[in-house]
């Protein structure tokens, strides 16, 4: 192996690649990424066999070959080296990499049983606009589970139909559902992304223009996103059937000032019990929103919002948390936020566009 290229397009595919690693294991070539330099590319390749990355870097290929190397001494050596151009030359095991001013000898590894990426057939495909997929993703991740108990709260939900995709996520206490447009009007059947591996794909796709086409079979889904190809494995199992939860009708409604509410909830922390519990009161005389929180050992805190509000009174407490999460993904100014009583979800929404929505359980007081 012998080559010649950007300094910098190596080492952003490196700090890519070495996402992938799987870095507490006992296989040493799991913790490696392993180079292919070939067809005037060098191929960069990593997996930790639950998704797996490749990134084509170009590059004078004087001579081909493959090889493996441990990822944290290939990042560790070119995060510091700032020349433009960086040569490479693997002679009896050992990968020399060098620039105008530093050379690195580095230990390669045997590569024979390095893991292959699955290449899916384009026989089921999404096309799909790159930006819209990642805030998709970005916008419902946060509420995937974190315990292992049920395998299937652990993922990213996605369906299409009637060109609309829907993603969802949730962990039982809180849910939330973006929709975005379909090029195309064909169903998709429901697939589950696991929550960490969406989390690398929308780090793949943000900043990325223009549109993708996203490949799946049962187990395995793929993106070809410039010269990065991604592959994850699906979960298998049953996503709840959340639609059957968010209500439809409402009996009291409030809208407010969205950076009102996030500051509210942020400032009412610092009184708040160990379980972060708010109180929310929906005043529909005095139209306004007020919440308050409570500990015996720091003291006490009352905010109140002005609202639009519509129904009945209602009074519910929450975790602060969540609540604030469910704001992040809301752009616009005002959110709606709706409710059926005490103990019942409440929903929050943009004011102006329904294409995101978020479901929260109260806390018993």
């Amino acid at each position: 192996m012998k080559f010649e290229c950007s300094t910098n397009q190596f080492f952003s595919a490196i700090s890519l690649a070495s996402r992938f690693v799987q870095k507490q294991t006992n296989l040493p070539i799991l913790n490696s990424i392993l180079l292919i330099a070939d067809n005037g590319a060098i191929i960069v390749r990593a997996t930790n066999l639950e998704c797996g990355v490749e990134v084509s870097v170009p590059a004078k290929v004087l001579q081909g070959g493959v090889c493996a190397a441990s990822s944290a001494t290939l990042l560790g050596f070119l995060s510091n080296t700032k020349n433009p151009t960086l040569s490479g030359n693997l002679m009896g095991g050992i990968l020399k990499l060098q620039t105008d001013r530093a050379t690195a000898s580095i230990k390669t590894i045997p590569h024979a049983d390095f893991p292959t990426l699955p290449r899916i057939p384009a026989e089921q495909s999404i096309n799909i606009k790159s930006s819209d997929f990642a805030k998709g993703l970005r916008s419902v991740l946060f509420c995937a589970a974190v315990s292992t108990i049920k395998p299937e709260l652990q993922s990213v939900y996605v369906s299409g139909e009637a060109g609309k995709l829907y993603i969802a996520a949730t962990d039982s206490f809180r849910l939330a559902e973006k929709i975005i447009p379909l090029k195309s009007r064909g169903a998709v059947p429901p697939i589950l992304i696991p929550a960490r591996n969406a989390g690398e794909l929308v780090r793949i796709l943000e900043g990325v223009g223009g549109d993708i086409e996203m490949y799946y079979t049962e187990n395995q889904i793929s993106v070809q996103v410039d010269r990065v190809y991604y592959t994850s494995r699906l979960l298998d199992g049953s996503f709840p059937n959340y639609k059957q939860i968010v209500p439809k009708e409402f009996s009291t409604e409030a809208v407010v000032l969205r950076e009102d509410l996030s500051q509210a909830l942020k400032g009412l922390v610092v009184f708040s019990d160990k379980f972060m519990q708010v109180l929310f009161v929906v005043d529909p005389k005095r139209k306004v929103v007020e919440l308050s929180s409570r500990n015996n050992d720091v003291g006490e805190e009352e905010c109140v919002l002005k609202a639009a509000v519509y129904g009945e009174e209602v009074k519910m407490s929450f975790n602060s948390r969540y609540l604030g999460d469910g704001l992040m993904p809301i752009s616009g100014e005002s959110v709606r936020l709706q409710a059926n009583g005490p103990g019942k979800a409440m929903v929050v929404r943009d004011s102006a566009d329904n294409s995101y929505t978020y479901l929260a359980m109260p806390m018993n007081r």
